[in-house]
């Protein structure tokens, strides 16, 4: 790629359609001899997306989940998966700390405070940086490049500075807070600028893409509008000084309903819960929670609930069963290891 990121040069990729998130859709593992093995990884995100982009030349950026992995493209059938090397301090500062410790918290209602730090940010920047030169040097021209998530929202305006032929979109997976916790971010202005790189800005909720366009205008200088956005539809605009407009939309993601019909109806499934009941003890009410083990997923307010629902005597413990599951998760961040404690 040429120094000036004057669009797409002799470097551009071969893919029209272009995911970019965190992890790539496979685990990789180093073997005691050495040797690297991967396999499969599972996810909503991966299902959905799949078959778009096999059909579509597809590419997909990512960290494979090693310390200093290779980055060696993997290609498999119709999909290529470019790996995005991560030492230990990236992880450490770029992940624990700045995705998960300061804009976790801060995009989770402040349940738990935030942590500052500019090392932490600096790092941020570079990791987004080289996600974005990933996805320069694999994307086709003129293609359309998707990011993923909250640890790359400085991405598309990187991309656009890189790639400006391409067609970007992003989407935020978690809520978008209200302006007033916002403005407490050291970084608001770069993270609003980096975001409106993209195209198109897509949130859960209309209030996430409601508060987005405000901060466009208070941050950014952008003339964005002021009526309610919908849902899938109604966008937002920002329009911004260098004459590009920026759709700004809320687009719900529901679980497979369809699907948990289905397997809720299969007679084996339906066998097998009448045996959970029946060890449980048969209660008459069965309440299970199955969530990561963290403090944005209320456990701790769940078995509190219940137990005032108890003490209350507004269900009785000789007929009702709480089940929890929780998956360890972000161990090394440490209010996930106090929570779990």
């Amino acid at each position: 790629m040429s120094a000036g990121g004057a669009g797409a040069g002799a470097d551009s990729g071969i893919s029209d359609f272009v995911v970019v998130a965190n992890r790539l859709p496979i685990d990789m593992e180093r073997q005691a001899d050495g040797s690297l093995v991967w396999r499969r990884s599972p996810g909503g995100l991966v299902t959905a997306l799949e078959p778009l982009l096999r059909r579509n030349r597809g590419a997909w950026i990512g960290w494979p989940g090693i310390i200093d992995g290779p980055e060696e493209p993997i290609f498999e059938e119709d999909l290529n998966l470019y790996p995005v090397r991560l030492s230990a301090q990236d992880v450490a500062e770029y992940y624990e700390g700045f995705s998960n410790a300061t804009l976790w918290p801060l995009y989770h209602d402040v349940i738990v405070k935030p942590i500052y730090h500019r090392e932490w940010w600096d790092r941020y920047v570079d990791v987004n940086r080289r996600f974005a030169e990933a996805t320069a040097r694999a994307a086709a021209p003129g293609a359309t490049v998707w990011v993923q998530d909250y640890q790359l929202q400085l991405v598309p305006k990187m991309l656009r500075t890189l790639r400006p032929d391409l067609t970007i979109g992003f989407f935020l997976h978690i809520p978008f807070p209200p302006v007033e916790l916002f403005m407490q971010m050291p970084w608001r202005a770069e993270i609003i600028d980096g975001l409106l790189g993209a195209d198109l800005v897509g949130f859960h909720l209309p209030g996430g893409a409601q508060n987005f366009l405000f901060l466009s205008r208070q941050l950014a200088g952008a003339e964005a509008t002021r009526a309610a956005v919908g849902v899938r539809s109604k966008f937002g605009e920002a329009r911004l000084a260098d004459g590009r407009t920026v759709k700004v939309g809320a687009f719900p993601i529901s679980i497979d309903s369809a699907d948990l019909d289905s397997k809720a109806r299969n007679r084996d499934i339906r066998r097998r819960a009448r045996q959970i009941r029946t060890e449980l003890g048969s209660p008459r009410k069965l309440l299970l929670g199955v969530d990561r083990l963290d403090y944005t997923k209320g456990i701790d307010v769940r078995l509190k609930a219940f137990s005032e629902l108890l003490a209350e005597g507004r269900v009785r413990g000789d007929d009702t069963v709480l089940v929890q599951l929780a998956t360890p998760s972000r161990e090394r961040v440490d209010s996930y290891r106090i929570l779990r404690d």
